[in-house]
């Protein structure tokens, strides 16, 4: 009786909290915090699976730059939505204070399953994680200056200096090792809790990082980020009634108004096949004579045994025959096609966070030693990217990077998202949430409408919406850059400041230092005359003194004389 009462009440205090176990949740579930989703009652109305709420930020000025973001939760699958969303803004120091001081953004997206535990948890830790890791190179990455020929500071124009490393280590590597260092750390810190907190699951992770007027983006697993981009010039549509546009005009060529470029890879256990498969053949003992390191082209049964069949070993890139055998009836290590492929029948993804203790359905086998935290990580150099101001023009130039769990990918193609992002912005070309509105739509558009039936289905073509959850980040890449410009320019002002302090202590000292030799060379002048006369006094003072011992002298020889 009294363990019912503990899990009831356990229950009622956390939400999915395990009947099975005294161990609890690390962190409480929630919802993103600049959500401000505080009560219960709000979360249990954003978890409403009938209706679906399409949930953005009440307050739009608690994310920089104007960044939109939307989520709903799933149709039923699990009872809280298991994606969570972070951002945090940081500052790299210098404590003696030598060099300037070096910001930077970061935004965060993770997918759970198993639980929205792992989720949560990167959700609260990885930036603290990632700031960890870049202090630890932050001397490599805050400015350094050097002295040029006539004494002058200036940005050193060689980083690192080789005298720091044998090999040369540019910015992008210390930030991209960064980054791969935090994934790492953040999947050993769930391993770690286990001992002390529920069992978290696992969950995907997408990654951009803003710093130094670049744009980082790290992913493990199937959530995905596109930049979208628009060329100059696309047309919109604008009421002769109304002052701002009303829709996008229809064009046969819209699709080459605007396009998307991928910065991640989604990892599934089709486009790491060959991974897997490596590992299965190096570490055969890891499949307990359960799975076999091969794939066919069409599933083996038991009554083709004896018969030739189409396959391929891991590492091969093309077919062959060979005659089935009873141990070619084992599953596959990776089995299934596109979004239904699975890693020995079981996970959908094969990179990410925790999975620590999951286990392949029916086999018992570990799946973890086939899994990775290993982020993909693609960079981008703002500085090099060329923007007429006259053709107003940035958000295309620049590109808006669309950040979304799989909920979103699952029903929606890159273009088509590319295509409403900016749709958005151009019904909405002044308006402060203009992201915001895209983000919603997004997700408005990949959840779709319920039906009679209780199905959700898109609106365009009448297909199945996604059932899983949806979180999307809207991000105005040409809007940091900007920030980043005016941090350069105070930047550069308080280089300027410690130049000059520079250059005048240096002046200063010089004009010293000459003084110094003036009023030494005029002491020298007035000193030798002074030496020379007491040269002459001392000599003058020792003649009468040497006649006088003459003429003493004489006078004792005269007076002997008189004696004799």
């Amino acid at each position: 009786m009294f363990n019912n009462f503990k899990n009831s009440f356990i229950s009622a205090m956390e939400p999915d909290q395990s009947s099975t176990g005294w161990l609890r949740d690390k962190f409480p579930y929630g919802r993103p915090p600049f959500l401000q989703l505080l009560t219960a009652d709000e979360l249990r109305a954003s978890a409403n699976h009938n209706v679906r709420p399409i949930i953005v930020p009440r307050d739009l000025n608690l994310l920089p730059w104007g960044t939109g973001y939307a989520e709903c939760i799933n149709s039923g699958k699990s009872k809280w939505n298991e994606d969570q969303a972070a951002f945090c803004r940081h500052v790299l120091m210098d404590p003696d204070k030598r060099h300037p001081d070096l910001p930077y953004t970061y935004f965060g997206i993770f997918d759970g399953h198993a639980g929205y535990g792992a989720a949560l948890a990167a959700s609260h830790q990885f930036h603290d994680i990632l700031h960890e890791m870049l202090v630890d190179c932050s001397e490599l990455l805050l400015q350094r200056d050097e002295d040029n020929d006539n004494g002058i500071p200036q940005l050193n124009p060689t980083f690192p200096h080789p005298t720091y490393f044998q090999r040369r280590v540019s910015r992008d590597e210390l930030i991209i090792g960064a980054l791969e260092n935090a994934f790492f750390h953040m999947d050993w810190l769930i391993a770690q809790d286990r001992k002390h907190y529920r069992n978290a699951g696992g969950c995907t992770a997408c990654v951009a990082l803003f710093i130094d007027g670049k744009m980082y983006v790290a992913n493990a697993g199937d959530s995905r980020a596109v930049l979208c981009q628009r060329r100059a010039g696309a047309r919109v549509a604008v009421s002769e009634t109304q002052s701002e546009p009303n829709e996008i005009e229809p064009n046969p060529i819209d699709s080459l108004d605007s396009y998307p470029t991928a910065y991640s890879a989604d990892h599934t256990p089709e486009t790491e096949r060959e991974r897997l498969m490596n590992v299965a053949s190096l570490k055969p003992h890891l499949m307990r004579q359960q799975y076999v390191t091969m794939e066919y082209a069409k599933r083996p049964h038991i009554t083709d045994m004896g018969k030739r069949i189409l396959c391929r070993q891991s590492t091969m890139k093309g077919w062959s025959y060979k005659t089935l055998t009873r141990n070619d009836l084992r599953m596959p290590v990776v089995n299934g096609e596109g979004k239904r492929s699975r890693l020995l029948g079981t996970l959908g993804v094969t990179r990410g966070f925790g999975d620590h203790d999951l286990l392949a359905i029916n086999t018992g086998v570990q799946i973890k030693p086939f899994l990775t935290p290993q982020p993909d990580v693609r960079q981008r150099d703002l500085s090099q990217v060329v923007s007429i101001p006259d053709e107003h023009n940035e958000d295309g130039d620049y590109g808006v990077l669309v950040m979304a769990t799989d909920g979103l990918w699952d029903v929606s193609e890159n273009d088509a998202v590319s295509r409403t992002v900016f749709q958005m912005l151009s019904r909405y070309p002044k308006e402060k949430h203009r992201y915001t509105m895209a983000a919603q739509e997004l997700v408005a558009r990949a959840r779709g409408k319920i039906n009679e039936s209780g199905h959700w289905r898109l609106a365009d073509s009448k297909a199945a919406a996604t059932v899983d959850d949806i979180s999307v980040i809207v991000i105005p890449v040409y809007q940091y850059y900007k920030e980043h410009i005016e941090w350069t320019r105070n930047d550069t002002r308080e280089l300027e400041k410690r130049r000059r302090k520079t250059v005048e202590a240096n002046m200063a000292q010089e004009a010293a230092n000459a003084l110094n030799d003036i009023v030494a060379e005029e002491a020298n002048v007035v000193e030798e005359p002074h030496i020379q006369q007491q040269q002459v006094t001392a000599q003058v003072e020792t003649v009468p003194a040497q006649l006088t011992q003459e003429k003493k002298k004489q006078e004792d020889q005269e007076q002997r004389s008189n004696w004799i």
